[in-house]
């Protein structure tokens, strides 16, 4: 099946559907949706293998018939297009274990060990591109964004397990940021590839000013766009641009249009918040807290919103000063808008991270700075209470940040302040016209709330 913009817009049609109406879904519509399983595009196939999640967790009947034609993909797909079926049977195995697997040995697959990789694919996947996680299979998904780094196969650092040895304060003084320069792409030497995706390649570049030469991470397309993209490229990262003086900002460096949409940001030795979780004491998890929701009260200020706050796009920067911390900086300012343009996917985030109006947008209405203020609510939450308020396989998520108010953080955390419940309350309320009203109002009582009072 050929990837077009059919596909595409059955894809977003269908899980929006399933995210409100898991129920309404027959034998007949499941079997149009095994057809995505066919596209090319990973990110249609994603859609499908969430909607289909989301149905056989309300209504398993509609999806019993189709087993074994889901598992019969597995032998006439290319193995590239395996990782989204596994995960979609890995769901129906959860209410039909017998029949997944006696698909599994009518069509002789369970010599690679089929069967195995389906049953941990309901346990084990989250979405990629967010948190410490390894794919079941494939490759890395648009969910990596186009500022996603792939981890390095020759990266020397150590994973963490369990608590890591606290180095005692915040750093003195930001890290210093490479200077903006206004040059060509093909003034950036390339280094290293440090990873693709779907939409994008990376790579470890230098560039030379008078003074010295200094290390970057040039993103550039790897397709054509449509024409209209490249206007709204150069105003998203002039905007990113005109923010980025914040210490917790990542500077931007340059960006162009030819030969394709690219650009250059401040590259980032330390790993991403998503690979911290876990790993933080309370007391700098509430510091990195402060400076991302910092850093988004700076950027409304001047006008402009994130769109696609994840732990993902909070980066490490370091400090160059002994027994200080990290410095957290947020990266991809918009870029989940532009993103969402070359893709099947309808929110730009993943499952886990959707606000109720990326999950459900005819009902909450579309995304704007209220929800730059939900998302931060998430991260401060996961941060605080170690967790999510929602973690469940991806569709049944997004029908929770639609239909459910998330439970206190507290109930994680036992000492957690009340205050913070109802901080975080405020900021996750499901209509946006209850939320904070702005980033500013959301410092101030996250501040009081932790003791901080205003300053």
């Amino acid at each position: 099946m050929d990837v077009s913009g059919a596909d595409q817009q059955t894809a977003e049609t269908i899980l929006r559907r399933a995210i409100v109406e898991p129920g309404s879904f027959g034998t007949e519509e499941v079997s149009r949706m095994l057809d995505l399983f066919e596209s090319r595009d990973q990110t249609v196939r994603l859609s499908a293998s969430w909607a289909l999640g989301l149905v056989v967790s309300v209504t398993p009947e509609a999806v019993a018939g189709s087993v074994r034609a889901l598992a019969s993909l597995l032998e006439s797909e290319p193995e590239s297009r395996h990782g989204e079926i596994i995960r979609a049977l890995g769901y129906v195995e959860s209410e039909y274990p017998e029949l997944v697997r006696e698909a599994i040995e009518e069509f002789e697959l369970d010599d690679d060990g089929a069967e195995k990789r389906i049953i941990s694919a309901f346990e084990r996947f989250e979405p990629s591109g967010e948190g410490n996680v390894t794919m079941t299979a494939g490759a890395a998904t648009e969910y990596e964004g186009l500022g996603a780094v792939a981890p390095s196969s020759e990266s020397t650092e150590t994973p963490t397990t369990g608590e890591e040895p606290q180095r005692g304060h915040p750093p003195r003084e930001p890290p210093p940021t490479p200077p903006a320069v206004d040059v060509r792409r093909g003034a950036f030497e390339p280094v290293a590839t440090e990873g693709a995706g779907s939409h994008v390649k990376l790579w470890q570049v230098t560039y030379e000013t008078d003074t010295a030469t200094h290390t970057a991470l040039l993103k550039q397309l790897r397709h054509p766009a449509p024409s209209a993209f490249d206007a709204e490229f150069t105003e998203t990262l002039d905007e990113w641009q005109s923010i980025d003086g914040h210490d917790a900002i990542v500077p931007v460096v340059a960006h162009g249009t030819i030969p394709r949409p690219w650009f250059v940001v401040e590259y980032q030795e330390g790993r991403r918040l998503s690979e911290r979780l876990g790993s933080l004491s309370r007391r700098e998890a509430r510091w990195i807290a402060d400076r991302v929701v910092d850093a988004v009260c700076h950027a409304h200020g001047a006008g402009v919103i994130h769109s696609g706050l994840t732990p993902r796009n909070v980066i490490f920067s370091r400090t160059y000063e002994d027994g200080a911390w990290a410095y957290p900086k947020v990266s991809n300012w918009g870029i989940s808008r532009l993103l969402c343009q070359l893709t099947a996917l309808p929110m730009g985030v993943p499952p886990r991270y959707a606000a109720p109006e990326q999950a459900a947008p005819e009902q909450y209405g579309g995304i704007d700075a209220a929800t730059d203020i939900y998302h931060l609510g998430l991260i401060v939450y996961e941060l605080l209470a170690g967790r999510l308020p929602f973690e469940d396989q991806p569709g049944i998520v997004l029908r929770k940040a639609a239909t459910e108010q998330p439970p206190p953080a507290s109930q994680f955390a036992d000492d957690l302040p009340e205050a913070v419940d109802t901080v975080l309350a405020k900021a996750l309320r499901k209509s946006k016209l209850y939320r904070y009203d702005t980033v500013r109002d959301f410092q101030t009582e996250l501040r009081r709330a932790l003791g901080r009072g205003s300053a």
